[in-house]
């Protein structure tokens, strides 16, 4: 510890409350009053002061940057901070109420199985997202899409890969080229009026692509169903024996 003091010039009860904290990786006993630190333990404390001086983060905010992204450079959390309020807690925990409510009108496996496509972190503590897709799925499940109609959790898998692919290719075609171009107040304005825009958007494409589709297979069943019946028609008479 005292090395750690000397090396990154931070009080002892500082890194002691950072390692509380989650921030820092605890150290390995050697004997009651030493303690071998990891590889790069200085280095992550100066990560975090240069984002509580410079970013002014909270260390709750800068654990989440870490459980998200990692260590990233100080550049590229100001690039996200330009995204809008990215670094904020975004998805506080939702309540056992709501989790109560939500769950008795799930299926018995639906948690388990959202969880298996990391839908959901944890079923016993959601965040409010989470809660929020638990409703969506207790709101379809009560609309009619259940096992014995051949709806399972795992179709939802097709919409978990479709956005991430969607949100690859938006930071590729939209986001990076607009981080060279905009000063960090202008892309905070863009994000928070055009991310609801783009929510729209896609909610629409989606829709009228979907009825799309389904006009063709309904128009192709009903064709198929008329020469079925045609054929049927046509078929000869057997005769009846005298």
């Amino acid at each position: 510890m005292r090395d750690l003091v000397r090396l990154s010039g931070t009080p002892a009860p500082t890194i002691h409350f950072y390692t509380q904290q989650g921030l820092l990786p605890r150290p390995r006993k050697t004997a009651s009053n030493q303690a071998l630190y990891r590889a790069g333990t200085v280095e992550r404390i100066l990560w975090i002061r240069s984002l509580q001086a410079e970013l002014h983060l909270p260390l709750r905010t800068i654990r989440w940057v870490l459980n998200r992204w990692g260590q990233l450079p100080l550049d590229e959390i100001r690039s996200l901070q330009a995204l809008g309020s990215l670094l904020e807690e975004p998805d506080p925990a939702a309540s056992a109420d709501e989790l109560a409510r939500v769950r008795e009108r799930l299926g018995p496996h639906d948690l388990a199985a959202l969880q298996a496509l990391e839908l959901i972190a944890d079923p016993d503590h959601p965040t409010s997202s989470e809660v929020r897709v638990l409703e969506l799925v207790a709101a379809m499940r009560a609309a009619g899409f259940t096992e014995q109609a051949g709806f399972n959790i795992d179709n939802l898998a097709l919409y978990r890969d479709a956005v991430e692919r969607l949100v690859q290719d938006e930071a590729v075609r939209i986001i990076e080229p607009a981080l060279g171009r905009h000063r960090p107040e202008t892309l905070r304005d863009l994000i928070r009026v055009g991310l609801p825009l783009a929510n729209e958007l896609f909610v629409l494409l989606h829709q009228r692509a979907l009825q799309r589709d389904i006009t063709r297979a309904l128009e192709g069943r009903s064709a198929t169903d008329e020469v079925a019946m045609t054929d049927q028609q046509e078929q000869p008479v057997p005769a009846i024996p005298a």
